[in-house]
C-alpha cells in the first residue's frame, strides 16, 4: 500500500469518527430524553445515552484504526 492510499485511508477513517460520534450523540439525546420524560427524570438518562453513544463511536475507531495497522503489517 502507497503511503498516499494510507494517508487517505486514515483521513477516511478519522472523518467517520467525527460523523459517527455526532450521530451517536444525537441518537443518545433522543434515546434518553425519551426516557427521562416517561419516567419523569432530569438528564439522567439523556446524559448516559450520549456518553454510550460517544463510546460507541470511540471503539469503532480503535477497531478501524487496528485493522488499518494489521493491513499496513501485512503489505
Amino acid at each position: 500500500m502507497t503511503d498516499k492510499k494510507f494517508l487517505l485511508k486514515i483521513f477516511a477513517i478519522v472523518s467517520a469518527l467525527l460523523y459517527e460520534a455526532l450521530v451517536g450523540i444525537a441518537i443518545g439525546y433522543f434515546i434518553g430524553l425519551f426516557i427521562d420524560r416517561r419516567l419523569e427524570l432530569t438528564w439522567v438518562f439523556t446524559i448516559v445515552f450520549m456518553v454510550i453513544g460517544a463510546l460507541a463511536a470511540l471503539r469503532n475507531f480503535m477497531v478501524r484504526v487496528y485493522r488499518l495497522g494489521v493491513q499496513k503489517d501485512e503489505n
